[in-house]
């Protein structure tokens, strides 16, 4: 079974957007004995709280189970377990990099998975709000992603 980790800042947007809409593709193509999915941000702050309002409209909105999820911080113990590393934007990528030791064979960016798209980060929907924005890369490159890993 692969383990994969989608990482962001806090733990409250745009991980646990990628975490569900990836378990709901696996769910979708048979493959949960496959696959393990998670998130986790770089500075725990908000440890132990919901997802986003606006992550869970919007995965409320397009059926995606969503349930018992706590936001949580990423540790060493996670990295070691994870197959897959996914970041979602630079500043995330850097920070694991520094913060954890044997990381760099299995971090990638999510807008790796998403080239199709003009961007290098998945945008923050804290600051900007725009939560369909958000969501239109993370289906993309999940989507792409699960290709990748069926290869």
């Amino acid at each position: 079974m692969k383990k994969i980790t989608f990482i962001c800042l806090g733990n409250i947007c745009r991980s646990p957007m990628a975490e569900f809409v990836m378990k709901d593709l696996i769910k979708k193509n048979n493959l949960e004995k496959l696959f393990f999915v998670t998130s986790a941000g770089t500075s725990g702050e908000h440890d132990g709280e919901g997802m986003h309002f606006g992550t869970k409209t919007k995965l409320e909105n397009l059926n995606i189970e969503h349930r018992n999820f706590k936001s949580k911080k990423l540790t060493q113990k996670l990295c070691d377990e994870s197959d897959f590393l996914i970041t979602m934007d630079n500043s995330n990528f850097n920070n694991v990099l520094k913060k954890f030791n044997n990381t760099q064979n299995k971090l990638l960016k999510m807008t790796d998975f998403a080239s199709e798209l003009d961007y290098d980060e998945v945008p923050d929907p804290w600051y900007s709000g725009n939560f369909d924005e958000t969501y239109q890369i993370i289906s993309l490159a999940c989507k792409n992603l699960l290709t990748y890993l069926r290869k």
